[in-house]
């Protein structure tokens, strides 16, 4: 949601009034849904504090689907950089999609839906998995899995895909 800003009609002040609180239209309406996958509990506090706490879009409904839950959300650009900071704190896959909704019959402009899917990973940087060339050390999770296998040394990338199902092994280091 963007600051509403105006001037005072008597004296003609031009300092911005920004909103406190974000306006709800109703209650079915949103812009974005944040698609939340295999979920900790953490992950789910995290969000709706943050947007709690950020006051400038409200989670308008909350639907629970096969493997993690759908969160409908009332400002678009905000749920953008949510994902945004989602992708930096918490370890997983991010996807954003957007489609158009409709045209606006006033300013002739685009409205598009925005679609943000992330799915949490069994796995985080600094763990050792079971990756497809062998035991590796995973250095970093992006839009790709960046790891170090531990025999050979040799760095590798791999596709979200290919290494989302592996879990956290446990090595014991031989002296």
């Amino acid at each position: 949601m963007s600051s509403l800003i105006s001037c005072h009609r008597e004296t003609g002040d031009m300092s911005p009034f920004i909103r406190k609180e974000p306006v709800a239209r109703h209650s079915e309406y949103f812009e974005g849904v944040l698609q939340l996958r295999n979920p900790s509990e953490e992950l789910l506090n995290w969000v709706r504090n943050q947007t709690k706490k950020d006051r400038r879009a409200l989670i308008s409904k909350e639907d629970k689907v096969p493997g993690g839950l759908d969160l409908y959300f009332t400002e678009q650009h905000y749920l953008q950089s949510l994902g945004k900071k989602l992708k930096e704190r918490f370890s997983g896959e991010f996807k954003s999609n957007r489609r158009l909704q409709t045209v606006s019959h006033i300013t002739s402009k685009e409205l598009y839906r925005v679609t943000i899917l992330f799915r949490t990973l069994k796995f985080k940087d600094g763990d050792v998995i079971e990756s497809p060339s062998g035991t590796a050390r995973v250095l970093s999770v992006g839009n790709q899995v960046q790891t170090q296998n531990l025999l050979s040394g040799r760095k590798e990338r791999w596709p979200v895909d290919a290494v989302r199902n592996c879990a956290p092994v446990e090595i014991e280091l031989s002296e």
